[in-house]
């Protein structure tokens, strides 16, 4: 995504304040790769600041981490310790030269697939995938604040709408929803239901989605990781790191640009979530994220 590709884009702030994937999606991950597929090679697509990629190396003998970013690879080599990793300017739809087709057993993408050129994605992985080699691709969409519905309307608000809808004639948008790239964004909002892999270069697909109001929220006496998904992200959140988590987005950052910062989205975002549910900087809120899991082999 450009907006990531930016100079100006913080990176290491994008890192500390994102959710993390559990340990039992690793291990899911590795039950599926693992019954085919063999851990000479991995590729992370989409590596943003590395956390994947650094993950991988703990299960294959090389990883390499891919970015379109010149800022978010300078920030992975910063971090790099382990000879047995390295990362590289790359995309989804073309993998640098240096990877060579039929060479990769495993592909990553993780919180980044919605928004690749879908066609070109799937045939330049099934190009580079040994066969059985795995491509996987996750994300999880938006926090929801589990009992607190009027919260979850003030996020949708900010997040996907557009102020002039209700006020157009104030002359100026409060929201961020219009300054996401699309479809990206739209493919978020849907789990990118749309998508589909392309059974000529795929099979055994397994998808897996988990939608916290359909599928309901664990008791404290259940497992989530058996109940209801591997890939369960809850988190107790206070609304200082709310505020750090929604100044991370590629839509706050392409708001604050446009708008030359006379306007703090973000500030505004979470003073109005403080004054209708009356918490304040450090109330703790629990939160839930959506997510969604697809994993396949090449044919």
């Amino acid at each position: 995504m450009a907006t990531y590709s930016e100079s100006n884009f913080n990176s290491q702030h994008y890192d500390d304040s994102r959710p993390n994937y559990p340990a039992q999606f690793y291990d899911e991950l590795m039950k599926y790769h693992q019954k085919k597929g063999q851990t000479e090679l991995a590729v992370d697509i989409g590596c943003g600041s590395g956390f994947v990629t650094f993950k991988l190396g703990d299960y294959f003998d090389k990883v390499i981490g891919t970015d379109p970013s010149t800022t978010m690879i300078a920030q992975c080599n910063s971090q790099q310790t382990s000879p047995s990793i390295e990362f590289k300017i790359g995309t989804a739809e073309q993998q640098p030269d240096s990877i060579r087709p039929d060479s990769v057993d495993l592909i990553t993408g993780a919180e980044c697939c919605h928004w690749v050129q879908h066609d070109a994605f799937f045939k330049e992985s099934a190009r580079v995938l040994k066969p059985n080699g795995t491509l996987a691709y996750w994300f999880y969409k938006d926090p929801v604040f589990i009992g607190h519905p009027k919260a979850n309307e003030i996020y949708t608000n900010y997040t996907y709408n557009s102020s002039f809808d209700t006020d157009p004639d104030s002359g100026f948008e409060k929201y961020m929803g219009p300054y996401y790239q699309q479809p990206g964004h739209d493919y978020l909002r849907t789990l990118m239901k749309e998508i589909e892999v392309p059974t000529d270069l795929f099979y055994d697909v397994v998808r897996h989605e988990y939608i916290s109001e359909r599928d309901g929220v664990p008791k404290i006496s259940e497992d989530p990781f058996a109940t209801k998904t591997p890939l369960f992200i809850k988190k107790t959140i206070t609304m200082k790191w709310f505020l750090d988590y929604v100044k991370s987005w590629s839509a706050y950052h392409n708001f604050m640009t446009a708008n030359g910062g006379e306007y703090d989205v973000a500030e505004k975002f979470v003073a109005e979530l403080k004054e209708a549910m009356n918490w304040n900087d450090d109330t703790k809120i629990d939160v839930i994220w959506d997510t969604v899991y697809t994993f396949a082999r090449k044919k």
